[in-house]
């Protein structure tokens, strides 16, 4: 199974986003229910990264399973090839809304200039970006593989679920602020900047999942003074 298994000691994001999905993830279901307008009643389990299942990643169908969606309509595969999106963060709801996080701690981390799959991959994956950058709207002269090749894919696979399969999902892009073990540490406003300039260059503007993707910063002192976590 796509479940990569990853080391008891993190830093930077990965290390950030443990502590939201753990020791603070009352704190985190917060601002993410906030961010989408979700009732207070809506509860959020995470699946990964969790502390019972050694905070392991998932890719491939392994996300799928590890979310609980079953029989899809459209398979995974003939969407986009393997060795996909390794997921930071999945999670479900109470009301049966899933999830899917990609975290950053640090602006670099968000600059991913292609795809390193094979020929026959590539052309799978291109007409799969293709086909997402149409049904977002975005402009068409918007280059979705290079710089934000990984935010785009991310954007790829929430029309796969959602259009694609009719399943109830959400993207967050969870941001740190003043994380203190990054080489340069972002403030709240600078995550802001990046945002605007990531939808920028993607060519997008309001779209049919406008509702379904949020921007998180998460400021990391707040986070660990309210987990009391290290």
């Amino acid at each position: 199974m796509p479940r990569r298994e990853r080391p008891t000691d993190t830093r930077r994001s990965e290390h950030r986003l443990r502590v939201a999905a753990n020791e603070a993830a009352a704190f985190t279901s917060e601002r993410i229910k906030s961010a989408f307008g979700w009732a207070a009643v809506e509860t959020i389990e995470w699946r990964s990264p969790v502390e019972s299942d050694q905070h392991a990643e998932y890719y491939d169908e392994a996300f799928l399973e590890r979310l609980g969606i079953e029989q899809l309509a459209v398979p995974l595969h003939s969407f986009w090839p393997p060795r996909g999106p390794r997921w930071d963060g999945l999670a479900r709801t109470s009301s049966g809304k899933f999830l899917l996080f990609e975290a950053k701690a640090y602006i670099e981390e968000g600059v991913d200039f292609r795809s390193k799959a094979g020929s026959a991959s590539l052309e799978k994956i291109a007409e799969a970006l293709e086909q997402s950058k149409r049904a977002y709207g975005a402009n068409s002269d918007a280059n979705w593989a290079s710089p934000f090749y990984q935010y785009a894919n991310r954007l790829a696979h929430l029309h796969f679920l959602v259009s694609c399969n009719e399943i109830d999902a959400y993207l967050v892009f969870l941001y740190f602020a003043d994380a203190p073990d990054v080489p340069f540490p972002c403030s709240a406003e600078q995550w802001e900047g990046v945002r605007r300039l990531t939808e920028k260059c993607l060519g997008l503007g309001r779209h049919v999942y406008s509702d379904r993707i949020a921007t998180i910063v998460i400021d990391v002192p707040e986070m660990l003074t309210r987990a009391g976590a290290p």
